[in-house]
Parts: structure tokens; C-alpha cells; sequence
């Protein structure tokens, strides 16, 4: 089994956003704890750094780290870094940066986006990208804008992201609220399914489910995603500098 700690994260979004009252700020800090069954496996973390200039366009600088825990690195080591800017009016990302070391696996890309001229720049070639396009980690930081108004149970909705010098769709579905015993306290979260083209990071037949906050943050509590062999879950342990308080359920 191929493992990536920071991957799990990213393929929760949705096809409508607001671009006023953002649910996260600069400064913003979350850690989660990586599992497989009952061991721990590693962690990961997303941090909104800073606001920088690409562009002249003033950008959200957001970074994404995944790495096993030490006992695991003398069996697979990973070392993830993902970089995204995006553009503090549009929500749209201008630039993106993935360094990956996973058990000796080697990714090294970087994106530079013209969304004026549907294309994306890589180091290589240049490709042709629909409306809207995403990367990665921009997906999450856009996901977390919609409007759960506009959300139906049951129903679908997709996104384009341009990933691996390619271009495709996710599928997302909310199914549920439910709420979460965590180590904060309970939290009142919404479900989301995502589901990828058959062949794309994951294999047919597995499955994912996301656990977002339904208050004004919209964080990023818990993923679990079953795979042939078991379960892999991340479960956030750490925070810091939330644009709102965190909505726990009072006993």
C-alpha cells in the first residue's frame, strides 16, 4: 500500500463560493494525527502563513506538510510539502508547488496558472485548463467558502482540478450532519463523499468520507478513508488562530 499523509486532505469542494466573509484568516494553524487501524502512523499540518504578491495580485500563502511519525521512517518514509497562492478576490490559484518523498517516490512539480487564458504553465509544457481550475490544496481553502444553503442531501456536484498534467472532475456528495465526539469537545459536522475517476489516486472500490465543521469556519475535522487492508484516518489534534471560536456543543 502506497501511503501519502498529506493527499488525504485535499479532495473535499464545492460548486458555489462566497467571496465575502471567508471562514479562514492568515496566521490559521491545524494539525491532524495520522492513523492506520489503531496505530499512529504520522501527521500532517496546514498553516495560511501569509499574504505575498504573485502577479501583482495579492495572494493567501498556504502551506501543507505530511510526514510519518519516526518508528515509520525506517519503514516507508514520507516527507510531503504542498505550496498554493491564491488570489485573495478570486479564490483561484496563481501558483503551485509540490515537493513529495514517499518511501524513495520522488514529485517534484510546479504549476503557474493564467486563468485569463485557461492555461496552466508546468515545468515542461504548457496545458489548456477549464474555468475555475484548482490544484491540490487551493481545493480545500475554495471548498470551505460554499454556502451549505445551496448543498441538497444526496445530490452531486464537481469540480475541475488540474492535477498530475491533468485535467478532470471530482465528484462530491453530502450525505449527513453528524456529530463528533472530539478531543475539543462535541462538534456538530457535515459529510461529505468524494468520489474519483475510476484509476485516480484512488482504486476502485475505496472510499472517503470528510468531516467539516458546520459553523462559520468550516474546518477540516476528520477524513477517513477505507482502503483493501484497513482503515486510514487523520483526526485533528491541534489549532490555533481560527477567524471564529470553534462551535462545541455545550453538555
Amino acid at each position: 500500500m502506497r501511503l501519502s499523509l498529506f493527499i488525504v486532505f485535499l479532495f473535499f469542494t464545492s460548486s458555489v463560493f462566497s467571496q465575502t466573509n471567508l471562514p479562514y484568516k492568515v496566521g490559521e494553524y491545524a494539525a491532524y494525527k495520522v492513523s492506520f487501524g489503531p496505530i499512529w502512523v504520522g501527521y500532517a499540518d496546514l498553516e495560511i502563513a501569509e499574504i505575498k504578491t504573485i502577479n501583482q495580485k495579492p495572494s493567501f500563502y498556504i502551506v501543507g506538510k505530511g510526514k510519518t511519525a519516526p518508528f515509520f521512517d525506517w519503514f516507508f518514509k514520507v516527507r510531503d510539502i504542498y505550496e498554493t497562492f491564491i488570489d485573495t478576490s478570486t479564490l483561484l490559484p496563481l501558483e503551485f508547488n509540490r515537493d513529495v518523498n514517499e518511501g524513495g517516490h520522488l514529485i517534484n512539480q510546479q504549476y503557474s496558472f493564467s486563468h485569463k487564458d485557461s492555461n496552466v504553465t508546468t515545468q515542461d509544457s504548457i496545458f489548456v485548463i477549464p474555468a475555475n481550475a484548482q490544484d491540490m490544496l487551493s481545493a480545500l481553502f475554495y471548498a470551505r467558502t460554499f454556502k451549505k444553503e445551496s448543498i441538497f442531501d444526496g445530490e452531486s456536484f464537481y469540480i475541475p482540478i488540474f492535477m498530475d498534467d491533468e485535467n478532470y472532475y471530482l465528484e462530491i456528495k453530502y450525505l449527513q450532519n453528524e456529530v463528533l465526539d472530539t478531543k475539543f469537545g462535541k462538534i456538530n459536522c457535515m459529510v461529505f463523499q468524494p468520489k474519483m475517476q475510476e484509476g485516480r489516486v484512488f482504486e476502485d472500490g475505496e472510499e472517503m468520507k470528510i468531516w467539516i465543521t458546520d459553523d462559520k469556519n468550516h474546518l477540516l475535522i476528520k477524513v477517513e478513508t477505507k482502503i483493501w487492508a484497513g482503515i486510514i484516518k487523520a483526526v485533528l489534534d491541534v489549532y490555533k488562530e481560527l477567524k471564529y471560536p470553534l462551535s462545541i456543543i455545550e453538555e
